[in-house]
């Protein structure tokens, strides 16, 4: 061997071992509580032998350590949407195995998946948009079909005619059905003249609206109106109007606020009355907002639930929260889409079974939680997210009402 060939031999088994003691000498972080899935000196993601921090098969980096927590926020400048086949391997077993590639991605299986917090934007966003276009077709899901519309022209066509035949069934009734039938045609005739109308139909909101907001005046601002019977302190807020309007509000303790927060109040509320979709649009801009502010609290639930565990961190939380929300975004996506296939018990029962089986196996997979502690962590988590979502809510109904 000459010298030259001497050097060469040296020099590449000099980079092998500095290559090696690289994979083995990686950034070390806190003890994870996550095993790694494959032996050192492996690519965690395909199993690849290293030659250096870098996978040169997959492009990922063999570190194991744990990142600090702004790193996944920072993944979303790593081209956001950029789902390439990631995607396919992602959604499916996410809807369907719980827990799976929550604990694959923590475990270090990392590069053939979609971030969490990229899957998160993109699942919200999908969400939100069918959720507007189909101008909140979640209640079909979770409540009933019953829009509020007349019936079309042929089921009352319908209704008239099964009355008519019931009248030459029962000659007795005849005269009682004579009587509602005519009924139905007179109440027919009336909605169709005043549809028929805009005008009837605008003066008759705006009288029912200056009705609503005066009683909303007197209620809540007794100072104005001297002459006016005060309210019990604990009774309801009753509201009505000549046309049949009627409406219950446990507002009673509002009251007790200051004059300016009062006379704030009643400013906001009647500029909702009069644009009733202002405060809707102001709740769509908000709702999103809220969302993402749920996501550390529900990680610091998991976490108070799991403070007794050694080599957890808020890290590992947090992508589980990630996770377990886009889950929730796109199993909602699908009900609202198949809603007219659907009923709404179904759709409600549904939703509660799976994403409550999803969070039981999450503990299990995840966390190597057993059955009865995992089912205890699933309740106990229902119950306080529950508490959190209904606070959540009257804050963005406040905010609604602010911003509106």
């Amino acid at each position: 061997m000459t010298d030259e060939n001497l050097i060469d031999t040296s020099a590449g088994i000099v980079a092998e071992g500095v290559a090696a003691g690289a994979v083995a000498g990686t950034r070390k972080g806190r003890r994870t509580f996550f095993r790694r899935e494959k032996p050192a000196g492996e690519c965690l993601n395909c199993g690849t032998a290293l030659r250096g921090r870098i996978c040169h098969s997959c492009g990922q980096d063999s570190d194991d350590f744990h990142r600090p927590i702004w790193h996944l926020v920072l993944e979303i400048l790593d081209g956001l949407f950029s789902f390439d086949g990631r995607f396919w391997r992602t959604i499916p077993p996410l809807l369907i195995r719980p827990g799976h590639i929550t604990r694959q991605y923590l475990s270090g299986v990392r590069a053939r998946y979609v971030q969490p917090f990229r899957l998160l934007i993109a699942a919200s966003v999908i969400f939100f948009l069918v959720f507007f276009l189909t101008n909140g077709g979640y209640s079909n899901i979770f409540g009933g079909d019953d829009n509020g519309e007349m019936p079309s022209a042929e089921v009352q066509d319908e209704a008239l005619a099964e009355l008519d035949a019931a009248a030459e069934q029962s000659p007795e009734a005849a005269a009682q059905i004579a009587i509602a039938r005519a009924a139905l045609e007179q109440a027919q005739r009336e909605v169709d003249e005043v549809g028929e109308s805009p005008t009837i139909q605008a003066l008759s909101r705006a009288e029912r609206n200056e009705e609503v907001k005066q009683q909303l005046r007197e209620y809540l601002l007794p100072e104005d109106y001297p002459d006016v019977a005060a309210p019990a302190p604990d009774e309801p807020l009753q509201l009505g109007s000549n046309d049949g309007f009627r409406m219950t509000l446990n507002i009673y303790e509002l009251r007790d606020w200051p004059l300016p927060a009062r006379r704030f109040i009643i400013a906001r509320a009647e500029r909702i009355i009069d644009n009733p979709a202002s405060w809707s649009e102001a709740m769509q801009r908000w709702t999103p907002r809220l969302v993402f502010l749920l996501l550390p609290l529900y990680a610091l639930l998991l976490a108070v639930l799991n403070f007794w565990r050694r080599g957890l961190y808020l890290y590992d939380h947090l992508v589980v929260s990630l996770h377990f929300h886009a889950f929730l975004f796109i199993f909602l996506t699908i009900l609202i889409l198949i809603a007219p296939l659907i009923s709404g018990v179904i759709g409600t029962l549904i939703f509660l079974v799976w994403s409550n089986i999803y969070l039981y196996r999450i503990h299990r997979v995840v966390y190597e939680n057993g059955r009865f502690m995992a089912i205890l962590r699933t309740l106990t988590l229902d119950i306080a997210y529950l508490v959190i979502l209904t606070i959540s809510l009257l804050l963005l109904m406040v905010v609604g009402l602010v911003s509106a």
